[in-house]
């Protein structure tokens, strides 16, 4: 536990805490304690600024710039979306195979995949 002194501390305001204390039945020590925690419990604290916010206060006297925002582009016009019958979806087919699809017009890389190596372990049967 921390140890605090208050020094120069009126008159009146020690007797008024001594009363104070006297009516709740605690010790001046322990009221001063107890107000001084619910003062701090009940202190708001104003909202510290979010990231965006701060970096602009920071470049906001070197001034701003206009961006020109392109319009949007759909890859397919809106409200005319083409879906075949029995198509499957990427994950459909396998995450594998959609990104194979995905970076495939890249080129690609041949790497040699060694062949599997049986495992020593002894596989447990389920059976009573």
């Amino acid at each position: 536990m921390a140890t605090i002194t208050i020094r120069n501390l009126d008159e009146t305001v020690k007797r008024k805490l001594q009363v104070r204390a006297a009516l709740n039945g605690r010790s001046m020590e322990a009221e001063v304690r107890e107000l001084l925690s619910q003062l701090v419990e009940n202190e708001s604290l104003p909202p510290r600024p979010g990231l965006g916010s701060t970096i602009h206060q920071r470049f906001a006297a070197l001034g701003g710039v206009e961006l020109e925002i392109p319009p949007r582009q759909f890859s397919t016009p809106q409200g005319k979306e083409t879906v075949q019958p029995n198509a499957r979806t990427p994950l459909e087919e396998g995450l594998g195979t959609a990104i194979h699809k995905l970076f495939a017009p890249l080129g690609g890389v041949e790497l040699e995949i060694p062949p599997r190596t049986k495992s020593h372990r002894q596989i447990p049967t389920f059976e009573e």
